[in-house]
């Protein structure tokens, strides 16, 4: 039953960190910007991470 549970709050964490990222741009790669995060937030994103240590993208709240 435990192990349901922790599978029921990976989907919902999942869900919601994917919902937040809801706008995603990639803008080039991490050794142009070893410091993604950095430059994502200075770009006015909240959110800057490497994907498989070659691109860097930046997300930013879901907007409605």
């Amino acid at each position: 039953m435990s192990l349901l549970k922790f599978i029921f709050l990976a989907i919902v964490g999942v869900l919601l960190f994917s919902y937040g990222m809801g706008i995603q741009t990639c803008i080039g790669t991490c050794q142009l910007f070893p410091n993604c995060d950095a430059v994502c937030k200075e770009r006015g994103y909240l959110i800057g991470y490497c994907i498989d240590n070659s691109d860097c993208c930046c997300g930013k709240e879901h907007e409605e």
